[in-house]
């Protein structure tokens, strides 16, 4: 039997460089562990099943779906309950343990906890962010919109998962996040206290052609998807507030988002004049023609993709304090911060209105970027069947 080193990640969704950010970031875990082991397993824990990339995968890949009712149910948002179906699965995985095993998301301890014994004392847990922290950030944005019952029940999720947090932490090796502000808080519950900042991090794309911001025109962008209540808050702000005050001062402005909407969005975002790109598959054209990045965000958790997207591009940003988390990005040099309506529009007037301020930001915001979050490139693990494709079978 082989005896090379390697490592299993359970995910709930593919890793892809180029999904949405949860998928980016378990791309960031499939890059970190096949630079450091010969052979790696990826196991999702698909339900419901989500599409595969479409790209190719550089790794082994078993999907593990629950068929029956479930052995427990904790009624938590996103939480994986498994059945019976995956229980066996995963108890019966034989051989030697993997030197490391991550457990990526919280809400997949109960399926994390069927593992052989061996192995599961070597898991590690990614919590991404503060689960029961971001609870508590989205029912905050829910009340901001009046939506009184779906902020009971984020509440209610959020003390839950603060339990859970404080219950599982201490039985996992080591614990991840993504921004240092989470460091402070799960050091409490993890294990001696172990707990280790991996930021999110984005691959380098060889082909993208990076070209200077454009100097005739006024645009800012803005990209996210917009089903994630953060960013649906992000731009009915922007519409509301921000929007009206750039436009009194700079009629000639253009403001874009890119993402995918519901239709009651992409028309209110019609409706106060914000040109709406719906999912594209490449966004290199909408930075190309964008003159700054926008990140006008109040809530969530996690470092947030989008401002390292625009760093990557070539393009200056603004932001708000919520967005910077995790970046240890200094205000006026990596990005401009603003946090009220009034505060963001006139950061935005600022950057559009200098242009050596506008090329200072890019450049110390692309040695921000390549310092700390460019990923190694992910190279294909060796496939060793003895070692790395347990018998799981796809349900």
């Amino acid at each position: 039997m082989s005896t090379s080193p390697w490592a299993l990640l359970i995910t709930p969704i593919v890793p892809d460089p180029e999904g949405i950010g949860l998928a980016r970031r378990a791309w960031r875990w499939v890059a970190e562990l096949s630079a450091r082991h010969l052979v790696l397993k990826v196991l999702v824990v698909a339900d419901p099943p989500r599409p595969m990339p479409s790209g190719p995968l550089l790794v082994p890949v078993e999907l593990l779906r629950r068929a029956g009712p479930p052995l427990r149910t904790r009624h938590l948002t996103d939480w994986v309950d498994p059945d019976q179906a995956m229980a066996d699965a995963l108890s019966n995985l034989s051989g030697p343990p993997p030197d490391r095993v991550v457990v990526f998301r919280l809400y997949l301890h109960d399926v994390a906890a069927l593992l052989p014994p061996a192995w599961r004392a070597r898991a590690e847990m990614d919590c991404d962010d503060c689960e029961s922290v971001t609870r508590w950030s989205l029912a905050g944005l829910a009340l901001r919109h009046g939506r009184v019952r779906q902020a009971r029940a984020l509440a209610r999720d959020a003390l839950h998962y603060g339990r859970v947090e404080r219950e599982v932490l201490p039985s996992y090796a080591l614990t991840h996040v993504a921004a240092a502000e989470d460091v402070a808080r799960l050091r409490r519950h993890a294990r001696d206290g172990n707990v280790r900042v991996a930021p999110n991090q984005i691959a380098l794309r060889p082909d993208l052609h990076i070209g200077p911001p454009p100097l005739d025109r006024r645009h800012l962008l803005f990209v996210g998807s917009l089903t994630y209540p953060p960013n649906d808050d992000a731009v009915r702000w922007l519409g509301k507030s921000i929007a009206p005050r750039l436009r009194a001062a700079m009629p000639d402005i253009r403001i874009t988002v890119a993402g995918a909407a519901s239709p009651a969005l992409a028309a209110r975002m019609a409706r106060t004049g914000i040109d709406y790109l719906a999912a594209p598959d490449d966004l290199a054209d909408a930075y190309a023609q964008a003159s700054a990045v926008i990140a006008p965000l109040r809530g969530g958790g996690g470092t947030k993709f989008k401002i390292l997207e625009a760093w990557l591009h070539g393009r200056p940003v603004v932001a708000t304090p919520h967005a910077c988390r995790g970046l240890d990005a200094e205000p006026d040099r990596h990005l401009l911060q603003a946090g009220g309506a009034a505060a963001f529009a006139g950061a935005c007037m600022r950057l559009l209105r200098d242009q050596e301020l506008a090329a200072r930001l890019v450049r110390d915001g692309g040695d921000l970027l390549r310092a700390r979050f460019l990923l190694p490139e992910a190279r294909p693990a060796a496939a060793d069947p003895a070692r790395c494709r347990p018998d799981l079978v796809s349900r």
